[in-house]
């Protein structure tokens, strides 16, 4: 029986945590939704900077093709 209030207070502990993580990464999706990818460095090259990641510390960076 303590094995069940047990398993009840880490499936709660669980539920809890899941909304808060994904709110943190709301712009991450955006960046994959707008067809971006997350970089560490300054876009460049064939790419522009469309926004960020990880609540603001990666750049989100775009591909574009050149004519």
């Amino acid at each position: 029986m303590r094995i069940l209030f047990f398993l009840i207070a880490v499936l709660f502990f669980l539920f809890q945590a899941a909304p808060a993580y994904s709110q943190a990464d709301a712009d991450t999706i955006a960046c994959r939704q707008n067809r971006g990818s997350c970089s560490y460095v300054a876009c460049s090259g064939p790419t522009i900077d469309i926004g960020t990641c990880r609540s603001g510390k990666l750049r989100c960076c775009k591909w574009t093709p050149t004519s």
